[in-house]
């Protein structure tokens, strides 16, 4: 089990896990943004990717997550289509 802060919807959940797993760090959001639950950072210099808190379809946006994590050209095997 990883470090990463746990989000309330569970395939979001498993994504942040799946992220922290290939090295990214998920920072929770400190602010009271409505939107934004957090941030995904790539350990490499690739865009962060923001965590929505309640998301229409969490199902879509999970996969949006880890969609991220495979395109990162910064860890083995990344960024290939």
């Amino acid at each position: 089990m990883s470090t990463a802060p746990r989000h309330t919807n569970k395939e979001i959940d498993a994504a942040l896990e799946y992220a922290t797993g290939n090295g990214w760090a998920v920072l929770k959001s400190t602010g009271g943004s409505a939107h934004a639950w957090g941030v995904m950072r790539c350990p490499g210099d690739c865009p962060q990717v923001s965590i929505w808190s309640t998301p229409k379809v969490p199902e879509n946006h999970s996969r949006a997550l880890r969609r991220a994590v495979d395109r990162c050209t910064h860890r083995p095997g990344g960024g290939e289509e």
